[in-house]
């Protein structure tokens, strides 16, 4: 389990706090997973309230015990319904709240009713893209977390040459991965902030497989094994000389790395490994700007002008509709964070931010080609760290 300091929350509720007070935000609810874990330590409460002035609290039905053991800095307020949670708005001293701050991405609109409700007076106002901004520099305690799902990254080669057999099928391997890293310490799920998406622990996917367009904001989502769950493995039998593409989020203690490797069984076509090679040094382009500064649409910039020299300008991160806007994004609570490497993202790069870099492009006829790796932005001069140290070759198997 994630072992933080008292001092690292009260720092995180402290920023928050800054962030209401430059809104005009009289107070704040959350009730997302990702926001109530970072802020209280659980994601037992059914939600988090956090007053511009004034003691913040959580509020739940059930799960009390475990509340009491795993919540850090806030008191809890048992609930029943809408009578009682009146009752304890009077208690705290909050009846007067004239501004009432919410993630609205990823809030249900009877939520925002309930509250309404206990507010008849109130504005309702989207805090979301500043709450997910304040999760973007890392700690070294959150990026000590990191480094452990890199340790085990790193092993990913090793474990698909002993479980790889012939004609065995992506979902077969796919297995022996997540069985891999489930004993190792994987929360069992990935999370997304995009309404709509629903991930498991990656993708492992051949040849023109890893082309089957999806929702999915990436490049190679899978075709899964069902119209229900289109993500992921699927069924079909891994072919000789094909590409296949393993790019995984590995998710320990609720932070996620996210990491693309590649292989083949049996020595891929030329296009393959030429496309490999220039995916290597796309990405080390983008780590050379990868500096405090930079912004993020820079970044992208670098990476599309490095793609074009290389003679993929057409198939650098996807074809046609299925063709995406960035070359890599933040990790952490979510797989999906700011920053975002992508144009019209005019913000500065910071250090401590954990940013994974995707270049990748999608070959007609053959498949998706590319790499990712999780890097931490460490002050000028001293680069980049990076977390993802499993090697990057493309590997083959005989």
């Amino acid at each position: 389990m994630a072992d933080f300091e008292m001092q690292e929350y009260e720092t995180r509720v402290g920023r928050l706090r800054q962030v209401l007070a430059a809104n005009s935000v009289d107070l704040l609810v959350l009730n997302q997973n990702t926001d109530l874990y970072y802020y209280t330590g659980s994601v037992q409460p059914l939600y988090a309230v956090i007053p511009a002035k004034g003691k913040q609290f959580v509020l739940a039905r059930k799960a009390l015990q475990r509340i009491r053991e795993e919540v850090v800095g806030f008191h809890l307020e048992e609930f029943r319904g809408t009578n009682d949670l009146a009752q304890i708005i009077q208690r705290n001293g909050l009846p007067h709240a004239k501004r009432i701050g919410f993630a609205l991405d990823n809030t249900a609109y009877s939520t925002v009713e309930r509250w309404q409700d206990l507010f008849p007076a109130a504005t309702i106002c989207d805090l979301s893209w500043q709450i997910r901004q304040l999760r973007m520099v890392k700690s070294k305690a959150e990026i000590a977390i990191f480094a452990k799902a890199g340790a085990i990254l790193n092993k990913l080669p090793q474990i698909v040459r002993e479980s790889f057999r012939p004609s065995m099928t992506e979902l077969e391997l796919s297995a022996a991965i997540e069985y891999y890293f489930r004993l190792n310490g994987h929360c069992g799920l990935t999370r997304c902030r995009r309404e709509g998406i629903e991930m498991g622990l990656g993708v492992c996917s051949s040849g023109v497989n890893s082309l089957a367009g999806t929702k999915f904001d990436g490049i190679c989502g899978g075709v899964g094994v069902s119209a229900a769950v289109p993500y992921g493995a699927a069924c079909r039998a891994i072919v000789k000389n094909q590409p296949i593409i393993l790019d995984y989020g590995f998710n320990i203690e609720g932070y996620h790395v996210d990491q693309t490797r590649m292989f083949s069984w049996g020595e891929p076509a030329e296009p393959v490994l030429k496309a490999y090679q220039a995916m290597l040094k796309v990405e080390e382009a983008v780590f050379a700007v990868l500096k405090p500064g930079c912004s993020w649409t820079a970044v992208y910039e670098t990476a599309l002008q490095a793609a074009a020299a290389a003679g993929y300008e057409t198939e650098f991160m996807g074809l046609g509709p299925e063709k995406v806007r960035f070359v890599g994004h933040g990790v952490g609570l979510e797989l999906d964070e700011p920053p975002f490497l992508a144009p019209k993202m005019n913000f500065p790069l910071e250090t401590g931010m954990v940013v994974a870099v995707e270049p990748k492009v999608s070959l007609p006829g053959i498949g998706v080609i590319g790499i990712e790796d999780t890097v931490v932005i460490r002050e000028n001069g001293n680069g980049i760290e990076t977390i993802t140290t499993c090697p990057r070759d493309f590997f083959l198997i005989n």
